[in-house]
Formats: structure tokens, C-alpha cells, sequence
């Protein structure tokens, strides 16, 4: 029967299939790693709209690395504009799924695949001055599969700027085509998001700093010019925040030539200065002159510098950079370790931050030259330990400076602290004592508005639950704090329409309180209203309007109207639906911001058909990051589990044994977030 199946699926790739090469994409892999399709590409130079249909025949065309490395091609090779097509097969588990292609070059692309246009980076053309070059930067693109095994993907790519900037371009990059690679879409999107936003967050915020730190050392450098060592430790910070700022910019612009080629040239240069400035800051600090190693190092790296660019001898220059570093690391640790030995003066401050990176640093290199450099794989963890440097230096610097005046003032206190000491005696206990009446009369007064403000709270909360025929409904609510943020509520229409909603504030105390106010009255206004979009768009907007600062309300909102279920959600965790005549679990979850947290967002609608004893379970996240006295989170797989082994009975005993399960996992204790259930079973 496999070999039938395995005939079966030969015979309709090579029917759909018009390419030389084929890649098997298997969806298990998938979600686990990167797939790389850079390799065994259908090329032909020139432009013709049919080559990207799957019915042209491309055998006969050149079979190539997409990259076309410029050292492996053939001068001439490239005519700026070209086809590459590829034959993809995947397997049954990726049919009607979305997976990711990553997509990284210089030039501009568009992608088709069976024909049809999918996705365009930049503007591919034919001629260099319609084209407008994209550089991606590993961002997901969302490939959408439909019910086909074999695709025939062809990418349009054009890329004029060799031609344009051939002396510059070949010192940019070695390649003149692209990579490729698919991902499974949630981990490629979610992995390309969190480190943008991550890189985004370190550089801006690095940057930042060390501007900050140049300017105010140009500042005192002006003022003390005799003090070479504010001079070094400014070209140090300037240096780090221009490694930062390239790093955050190359997030940022996609498009602009101009500034790939000024990286290529200022970064090298920055780099060099980063080391060689904090040697000569040592220098400086400890033996008052340069010394015959600093005057080799600063030769070497512009004659390696000089060679890179004129001379395009990357391999050399990369060896001598490496080379500079570690011999700048070992002579920075010598200097640090000979000044403390020799006991100079507050050389244990500077030592700790300028050693722990210089340690740091040789380690990076001993893991690239044993392990690989792919082991590296994020160059803001090792830059982020460089903050122990101007730190350190920071401190050597005001302690040195403040040396003498420090000194004078612990002899003017001394003087001062025998005749005052009495008196500030009895002031500190005369404070201690008001302070301590104060705190007391403050907590009553916290403690009976919080009180009032719980009063409150209860009393927004349904006092009856909807009496329906068709359904059996359940809630629980236990609070964190003497007012907490959950909330929950339902609207029973005139046409049978019952409305639920379930809510999470940000926090809790007063300002939990009052935003769950505020969402209450917003729902009694808007829950006759059966556009459920327009519901949560009207109430985000109206919470943002009231400008409660930081806090925002996570709401989960469904409508069940007979056995038809409406839903969608603001920032919940999923709602879990028991299939009774399946005995499965469905987990609906729906993203979306919380409401207030901006102006608008496009919020996502899901309808489902309910049957006879189907349930449903609504929760805040109070239950899944429920935590033990093992720090261990109970977690939504143990959700999940505890939520079936009980689902085909009542509401009543499945919300009695979810609150059992609560106070066996945190041992009876009270928990750290607001709890809440609703369950809804269809009779």
C-alpha cells in the first residue's frame, strides 16, 4: 500500500512539477527548524511574465546556488534581472496551513507561487531606476498553503547594483542573489518579532546610554583638556553608542543603500576604537603615558583598516581584527591585575568591570574557534555585558576625582557629629515615633476604603445567574486582594440572545476596581447590540478616552444565540469547548491588544455550531499561572486535563472541582492573581 501511495505522489509531482529540482518539505520538521531552499535553484536570465507559471517547462535552464556568489560565478553571469524557479512538495500535515519563507538579499523580488503573485520585496525591474531594493532583514513572509502537495514556487529577482556600485557592492556582500528558507509561520513570526523587538529595545536603550556618556565626558573634557583619560573614555562610549545605533538602524531602513555602505565602512572603524580606547584609558590611568604595544596596535588596525577597503582583503583583516582584540583583552587584563597587585589606587573598581569583560570577550572567541561562530548567534547578549565598563570606568573616574574632597568632609563630620549627635538622637526617635502613628492611621484609612471599594465591586456582579432551557451555567469568582480585577456579566435579550462576558483588569486594588467599574456600566450600554466587534471597538475606545494611564481590560465577549456561538477576545487565554459527542477538547483562542491599551484594533470574530452537552469554560488567567510552593505554574495542559476529566457533568460539579483543584495545587493558601470561571453546558 506505501509504494502504491509513494507511486501516487511521484506521478503528480512530475505532472505539476515543471523544474529540474524538487524539495520535500515535512511538516514535523518544520515546527522544529529552519528549512533552507537556498540551493539547487532553475535560473535563466531575462524577463518573461510565463516563467513563473507551472505549466512552463524549465529543463534546460541552469541549476544554481541562489546566493550566485560572486567568487563562484562566472564574470558576466549576472544580467541584473532573472527567473529562479523550484519544485516543493510537502506533506499531508501542511495542507491548508501558512508557513513562513524568509527571504534575504540586496536587490528586490517577487515571489509567485502556481503562478500567482504572492509577495514583493521592493520593486523588481528591469531597468535600475524603477527598481527600489528591499532589504528584508529575516522578515517572515506568510506563505498560505491551499489542499495541493507539489507547488512551483518562481521568484522575479533583480539586482542592479552591482553594476552600479561594483567597487562598493563587492565590499557590501560576496553574494548578488538571495537566501532562502521556510519555518513553521507561528515560530518564524513569533521568533522575527520577538527579536526585533528585542534588538529594537537593547539598541535604542544602549544607544541611549553611551550618547549620553560621550556627551557628558565631551562636556567635562572641555573643561579639564589636561585629563587624557575623559578624552579616551569618551571616544569609547562614542564608538559603543555608534555599534548600537547601526544595529538599531539596520531594524529600521530596508531600502537606503547609501546606509548599508556607511555601515560597512564606520562599523569596522568603531570597533577598532572600542578596544584600543579602553587600553589607552588604562594606560593613562595607571602609568600616566602610552607604551610601545599601544603604538602597534593602533599602526596595525589602520593598515588593516586601509587593506579591507582598497585592497579588499576581508580574510586577512577579519584575522588581524581578532587578532587585535585578543591581544587588547590579554594586555588590558596584565594592566587591571599588576595595578591591583600594586595596590593603585581604586584599581579594583575599574578592574572588576574592565576584567569581567575582557574574560567575557576571550571566552566569545574560544567557543567561535572551537565550536563555530554560528554558536554566537546574538552579539547583543555579549555587548549588553559592556555596560559593566563604562560603569566601571564611571566610578574609577568620580572616586578619583572626589578623593581629596571626601577625605575633608569625613573630618568635618567627625567635628560636627560628636556636638549633634544627642540632639539628632532624640529628633530620630521623636520622627520614628510620628511616623509610626501616621503609618497606623493611614492603613485604617486604606483599609476601610478598600473595604468599600470590595463592597462595591460585589455588588456590580450578577445577583442571579440567566435562567435558560437550553443552557446550564456556573461561576466562580476568588479575588487576589481586597478588590481584585476580574470580572464577570450577562445579558439576557429579548429574542433568547444570551450575552456573556468575562474580564481581567490589569492589577488590582483601587485602580483594578475602578476600571472593572468603568467596563461594567460599558457593557450594560452596548450588550443588547449583536455586533460583537463594534461592542469591544466602543468600549476600548471609551477606556482609552478616560485615560486610565497604564491600565488596559482583557474581555473575552460571546453571544449564544440557540445552539450558534459567537465569539472574540481582547488579550483572555482561550476558551476550552468540550465536544460531547466527540469527547474532545477544542481550544478556541482569539489574540487581540486589551481594550484601552490603543485607539483601535482590528479584533477577530469565531462562530461555532454547539450540540447537546457541549461545554464551555471561561477563564481568567488567574487559574493556568496559578503557581505552588515549588514555583511550578500549573500550566494550560493541566488546565485542559482538569477540565476533561470532568466535562461531561454538571456545570455546579465542574466549577466544585476546578475550585478543589485550586486549593490543592497552592495547598489552601491565598492566591497571588484574581481567579474566575464561567461554565455554560448546552442541555
Amino acid at each position: 500500500m506505501k509504494k502504491i501511495l509513494l507511486l501516487i505522489l511521484i506521478l503528480s509531482t512530475s505532472l505539476i512539477s515543471q523544474t529540474t529540482d524538487t524539495t520535500y518539505i515535512n511538516g514535523d520538521s518544520l515546527k522544529t527548524k529552519s528549512v533552507s531552499i537556498t540551493k539547487s535553484w532553475d535560473y535563466h536570465p531575462g524577463d518573461d511574465s510565463t516563467w513563473a507559471s507551472p505549466k512552463f517547462n524549465s529543463v534546460g535552464w541552469d541549476t544554481v546556488d541562489a546566493r550566485l556568489n560572486l567568487d563562484s560565478i562566472k564574470a558576466g553571469y549576472w544580467k541584473e534581472i532573472g527567473w529562479f524557479r523550484k519544485t516543493i512538495v510537502i506533506d499531508s500535515s501542511l495542507r491548508n496551513k501558512s508557513i513562513a519563507l524568509i527571504l534575504n538579499h540586496y536587490g528586490a523580488s517577487q515571489i509567485y507561487l502556481n503562478g500567482k503573485l504572492r509577495y514583493g520585496l521592493g520593486k523588481a525591474s528591469k531597468t535600475s531606476e524603477d527598481e527600489k531594493i528591499f532589504r528584508s532583514n529575516n522578515k517572515p513572509i506568510n506563505i498560505v498553503l491551499d489542499s495541493s502537495l507539489t507547488y512551483l514556487m518562481a521568484i522575479r529577482y533583480s539586482n542592479h547594483l552591482l553594476n552600479n556600485y561594483k567597487y562598493f557592492y563587492s565590499r557590501l556582500t560576496k553574494n548578488i542573489g538571495f537566501t532562502a528558507q521556510l519555518k513553521d509561520w507561528n515560530r518564524g513570526f513569533d521568533s522575527y518579532e520577538n527579536n526585533l523587538s528585542l534588538g529594537n529595545s537593547i539598541g535604542a536603550g544602549l544607544a541611549g546610554i553611551y550618547f549620553s556618556l560621550s556627551v557628558i565626558y565631551l562636556l567635562l573634557f572641555s573643561f579639564y583638556s589636561s585629563k587624557n583619560e575623559y578624552l579616551f573614555y569618551l571616544i569609547f562610549t562614542f564608538s559603543m553608542g555608534v555599534v548600537f545605533l547601526f544595529g538599531l538602524l539596520s531594524n529600521i531602513i530596508h531600502s537606503d543603500l547609501s546606509f548599508y555602505f556607511g555601515r560597512t565602512f564606520i562599523l569596522p572603524f568603531s570597533l577598532f576604537s572600542i578596544f584600543l580606547s579602553i587600553l589607552a584609558f588604562l594606560y593613562k590611568i595607571f602609568y600616566g603615558q602610552m607604551i610601545k604595544i599601544m603604538r602597534y596596535l593602533l599602526l596595525i588596525s589602520i593598515l588593516s583598516y586601509i587593506l579591507t577597503f582598497f585592497n579588499n582583503l576581508e580574510d586577512i583583516s577579519d584575522k588581524v581584527f581578532f587578532g587585535v582584540v585578543i591581544v587588547s583583552s590579554i594586555e588590558i587584563l596584565r594592566v587591571i591585575f599588576l595595578s591591583i597587585k600594586r595596590k593603585k589606587p581604586n584599581a579594583w573598581v575599574i578592574g572588576a568591570g574592565v576584567g569581567f569583560f575582557a574574560g567575557f570577550i576571550i571566552i566569545l572567541f574560544i567557543i567561535g574557534v572551537f565550536f563555530g561562530g554560528a554558536q554566537i548567534n546574538n552579539l547583543y547578549i555579549a555587548f549588553t555585558f559592556l555596560l559593566s565598563i563604562p560603569i566601571s570606568m564611571s566610578v574609577y573616574l568620580a572616586r578619583s576625582s572626589a578623593q581629596t574632597n571626601e577625605n575633608l568632609e569625613i573630618q568635618l563630620t567627625n567635628v560636627q557629629k560628636l556636638s549633634k549627635e544627642a540632639i539628632e538622637q532624640e529628633k530620630r526617635t521623636a520622627k520614628l515615633e510620628l511616623e509610626t502613628q501616621l503609618v497606623k492611621v493611614e492603613n485604617e484609612r486604606k483599609t476601610k476604603e478598600l473595604e468599600e471599594a470590595r463592597q462595591l465591586q460585589l455588588s456590580m456582579l450578577p445577583k442571579e445567574l440567566p435562567q435558560l432551557p437550553n443552557l446550564d451555567i456556573a461561576v466562580y469568582m476568588q479575588t487576589a486582594t481586597e478588590v481584585g480585577g476580574d470580572y464577570y456579566d450577562f445579558h439576557v435579550g429579548m429574542d433568547g440572545t444570551l450575552t456573556v462576558v468575562i474580564g481581567d483588569a490589569t492589577g488590582h486594588g483601587l485602580n483594578a476596581g475602578t476600571i472593572v467599574t468603568a467596563t461594567k456600566s460599558l457593557f450594560n450600554s452596548y450588550a443588547p447590540n449583536p455586533d460583537i466587534l463594534f461592542t469591544l471597538s466602543e468600549i476600548s475606545r471609551c477606556i482609552k478616552e478616560m485615560k486610565f494611564k497604564r491600565l488596559s481590560m482583557c474581555l473575552s465577549l460571546l453571544k449564544i444565540e440557540g445552539n450558534k456561538l459567537r465569539m472574540s477576545a481582547a488579550g483572555m487565554p482561550p476558551a476550552l469547548i468540550y465536544r460531547n459527542n466527540k469527547k474532545e477538547l477544542e481550544e478556541m483562542m482569539i489574540k487581540g491588544m486589551p481594550l484601552g491599551a490603543t485607539k483601535s484594533f482590528p479584533y477577530e470574530l469565531r462562530e461555532t455550531i454547539l450540540t447537546k452537552d457541549d461545554t464551555i469554560l471561561l477563564m481568567s488567567d488567574g487559574f493556568p499561572e496559578l503557581f505552588n510552593e515549588k514555583k511550578e505554574m500549573y500550566g494550560y495542559e493541566r488546565v485542559k486535563e482538569t477540565f476533561k476529566e470532568v466535562a461531561n457533568k454538571s456545570s455546579e460539579k465542574i466549577i466544585q472541582h476546578l475550585k478543589d483543584t485550586v486549593s490543592d495545587w497552592i495547598d489552601g493558601k491565598d492566591p497571588d492573581d484574581d481567579i474566575t470561571f464561567v461554565v455554560l453546558k448546552m442541555k
